[in-house]
């Protein structure tokens, strides 16, 4: 799955390397698990009683979603591929009989201001500016690791902006991170140190920085989709997102401290100092008038999102405009054919059909059955118990799953379905719940970032789950204590349902 995702992000071969091996490790997998999903699929569609509760077309629904599922932990099809099958399948089974109903994922607001922000992307990756600018940030630090890993966060924290991806994101940091971690010998000070920067600059910070920002990270999409969908309003805008959710910094301050505290890194030098980051931004010269036009136009673009509500034209439009900007005669030197063959398609085509998903399990109720066993056994411990209760339930349910937007596609509309079966407010609580998903720090397979940062073998299996297991944990106390108190300052209570 990382092959799909890493290397259509980049064309680096250190990534190609890393995304291929995992293939090669994966791929016998592939042929019994595409036989398995449609044993889960038929099963689930013959052997599933229907009821009051469970409609056919919820059946059908439900079958979908075994399939998916079982496709996605076992690598049976590309993840653009199972993305276009998710439609197919739901009018297949007449869950959502009509076509423009089945493929809706396909036509949202939110699913062309992701794939005018994934044409964005390209665009920063094929003039390289935004590795020029993660170099820019990096360079500009003192030659400690815990001073280097400050600015590889704020890069992060920038890139995010510019390039909505995470396995994008990923893919710009892994060669600044190897050239970093070149520097160090492999025993040591030097051992501990590399893991501490390909831990965080290609795994937890990319996707930590992510979250706080509606378009720089898919699953946001599915999560502020969902709630929409629940509420049967657009609540969520980029500019509530960014909003409501960025106190998440302070989960990024978490993950500095705890690995440089579980890693003693902070006070190690780097030797040499910083010449290798100094020499690889050097090499990239000036910018040039294409880049300064790219920046400016992602610039203006992203007020615009932010000021929606006071000029009224959506997300969607502004981006799609960006992009024809770009490409006006003579503007700039940009390639189309570079550019379509850095844009993330496949991903586009998983986000769409996820989506797709999401909205059949609403209208067939096969979200509200599932909900209601879930929220019978969640205990009678108030607000705080619940919550903790089902966001350490659900990681557990996620283990495994490496595509963020496959987990949450499955969990976001039981999510949401739960909230008022517990009595709790659905924007909170669903926002809260499914933005833990981005931090599935336990295994170094539970996201694709993390899996490629596992690639490059400057940790073990066990080195990360020390590491990243406690962290999750943080993060989930983190969420609960911190953030849903602030959802409340926002106007969305916990503790008060939505009716």
């Amino acid at each position: 799955m990382a092959t799909e995702l890493g290397q259509q992000a980049s064309g680096k071969n250190a990534l190609n390397r890393t995304s291929y091996n995992e293939a090669a490790a994966t791929n016998k997998w592939a042929l019994p698990g595409f036989i398995l999903s449609w044993v889960v699929f038929f099963a689930i569609l013959t052997l599933i009683p229907t009821s009051e509760t469970l409609k056919p077309e919820g059946r059908s629904a439900l079958a979908v979603m075994g399939w998916a599922t079982t496709i996605w932990l076992t690598g049976g099809l590309p993840l653009s591929i199972s993305g276009l099958g998710i439609p197919f399948l739901l009018i297949l089974t007449n869950a959502v009989p009509k076509i423009p109903e089945a493929f809706n994922g396909f036509t949202t607001n939110v699913t062309f201001l992701i794939l005018g922000c994934f044409i964005l992307a390209a665009v920063m990756q094929t003039t390289g500016l935004d590795r020029r600018i993660a170099l820019g940030i990096v360079s500009k630090v003192k030659p400690k690791v815990g001073s280097v890993l400050r600015g590889i966060i704020g890069a992060h924290l920038v890139t995010a902006i510019l390039v909505p991806a995470t396995n994008a994101r990923g893919a710009v940091f892994l060669p600044i991170i190897q050239g970093l971690n070149n520097l160090f010998p492999k025993d040591g000070e030097g051992a501990r140190a590399r893991k501490a920067m390909t831990m965080i600059g290609i795994g937890f910070a990319a996707l930590a920085s992510g979250v706080m920002l509606l378009h720089s990270h898919m699953s946001n999409v599915i999560v502020a989709q969902t709630i929409n969908q629940a509420v049967k309003q657009d609540v969520i805008t980029w500019g509530t997102w960014a909003w409501m959710n960025w106190p998440l910094l302070g989960v990024l301050v978490i993950i500095y401290y705890w690995v440089n505290w579980v890693l003693k890194t902070k006070n190690i030098e780097v030797p040499g100092g910083m010449t290798e980051v100094i020499r690889q931004r050097n090499e990239m010269g000036k910018m040039t008038r294409t880049e300064w036009i790219v920046l400016g136009v992602f610039s203006l673009a992203i007020v615009m999102w932010a000021t929606e509500s006071i000029h009224g034209y959506q997300m969607a439009i502004v981006a799609i405009a960006a992009v024809m900007v770009l490409f006006i005669p003579g503007l700039t030197n940009l390639s189309w054919k570079k550019v379509q063959s850095n844009t993330i398609w496949g991903t586009w085509l998983l986000l769409c059909g996820s989506l797709s998903l999401v909205s059949a399990f609403s209208k067939t109720g096969v979200d509200d059955w599932l909900a209601s066993y879930l929220a019978s056994v969640a205990p009678a411990w108030g607000w705080i118990g619940i919550c903790l209760f089902v966001a350490i339930l659900i990681q557990i349910l996620r283990l495994g799953i490496v595509s963020n937007v496959a987990a949450v596609t499955l969990m976001a509309p039981i999510v949401a379905a739960m909230a008022p079966k517990l009595g709790l407010n659905t924007v909170a609580f669903t926002m809260m719940i499914l933005n833990i998903d981005s931090y599935a720090f336990i295994l170094p397979i539970s996201v694709t970032a993390c899996l490629i940062a596992y690639g490059t073998e400057e940790f073990t299996f066990m080195e990360f789950v020390k590491t990243g297991a406690p962290l999750t944990l943080m993060i989930i106390l983190y969420n609960v204590l911190i953030m849903l108190p602030w959802y409340a300052f926002t106007g969305y209570p916990i503790w008060v349902p939505i009716n």
